[in-house]
């Protein structure tokens, strides 16, 4: 149970202020404010693609495509701050892998896998690896592939798209430790 408190103009009583508390439960309330977290941030990503629409109204239509399409500064810098090790996690959880498929990609056990998992969403924002995939798969969608090779230490785009297991990867020596 949690109590917020909150004070609130009230000419009705004997100050000009009143003290209100709202209880509740807060799994209900983390839930909600997780929700909320992550629905805000795809509406500001919206918003910001609006605004460069309208910013660049005036110029060029191709101009303007372009900035629809093209990721932000920020999401550039989220590319580059994650490991090789990271970015096979976030492509592979976009594919929809389990966590124990992962691990046999990356030689690693299991639960070094939930790290790495827990460490995309912190970077991308998000709690469940669901949302962790829907927002690197919608800033992949828009990011240009030679940049992301760059900030991938040389992972390709579609590299889980292409992995094969049965085939020797050459991209091998990025992520995977014997």
């Amino acid at each position: 149970m949690y109590h917020k408190h909150y004070i609130h103009d009230s000419p009705q009583n004997n100050g000009p202020y009143q003290l209100s508390t709202i209880t509740g439960q807060n799994d209900t309330m983390s839930s909600t404010n997780q929700n909320l977290r992550f629905e805000l941030a795809r509406l500001e990503a919206k918003l910001d693609i609006i605004t460069n629409l309208l910013l660049q109204q005036g110029k060029d239509a191709t101009v303007t495509t372009d900035a629809a399409t093209s990721v932000s500064p920020a999401e550039l810098s989220l590319l580059r701050t994650m490991t090789a090790k990271q970015h096979v996690t976030a492509q592979l959880l976009i594919e929809g892998w389990a966590n124990k498929n992962i691990g046999d990609v990356l030689n690693i056990a299991e639960n070094t896998v939930k790290l790495h998992v827990r460490a995309v969403c912190k970077k991308v924002g998000t709690k469940t690896r669901g949302q962790a995939a829907l927002v690197m798969h919608d800033i992949l969608e828009r990011v240009d592939p030679t940049e992301y090779a760059r900030s991938s230490g040389g992972l390709p785009i579609d590299w889980a798209r292409t992995y094969d297991p049965n085939v020797p990867d050459p991209y091998e020596n990025l992520y995977r430790k014997e």
